[in-house]
């Protein structure tokens, strides 16, 4: 019996910008759009639910937009070193695992998505859920979960 594996053609792969190491996720990623000849998708939710609407001006939270913005530009440029031909940045705000489940994935037509398993606390995951976990229950295509 022969198995037929499923072919991607649009790939995202979600990275933090708050200083968390991603580069398993990523690297599978990548291995992942370069065996499919797919688009890689490199994403970063900026979670401003965490700020109030004062902080939100806050000349520290222009500097994280900055930190993310070269973040997918150091990204998107080892994607193209590894030997990804199609590689694209995304850059949002908001809920992550909701950013990421209901409008990005949908909008760019993803088929696989490809998230680290960070090793958040007992209290953080009662109280946030952790993103990996929210986006295996609401996305509607294959996820890869790397550790």
């Amino acid at each position: 019996m022969g198995y037929n594996m499923r072919s991607y053609q649009n790939i995202l792969v979600g990275i933090d910008v708050h200083g968390q190491e991603w580069d398993k996720p990523f690297e599978q990623a990548c291995v992942y759009a370069m065996n499919h000849d797919a688009t890689l998708h490199i994403a970063t939710v900026l979670n401003t639910k965490t700020y109030t609407t004062q902080e939100r001006f806050d000349p520290k939270l222009k500097e994280l937009k900055k930190h993310a913005y070269e973040m997918l530009e150091k990204y998107q440029q080892k994607a193209k070193d590894k030997g990804v031909s199609q590689v694209k940045t995304i850059f949002d705000t908001g809920s992550p695992k909701a950013r990421i489940t209901r409008h990005l994935a949908p909008q760019h037509d993803i088929d696989l998505i490809v998230v680290g398993a960070n090793q958040a606390n007992k209290a953080e995951k009662f109280i946030l859920g952790s993103v990996a976990d929210g986006i295996i229950r609401e996305a509607r295509c294959d996820v890869v979960t790397v550790k």
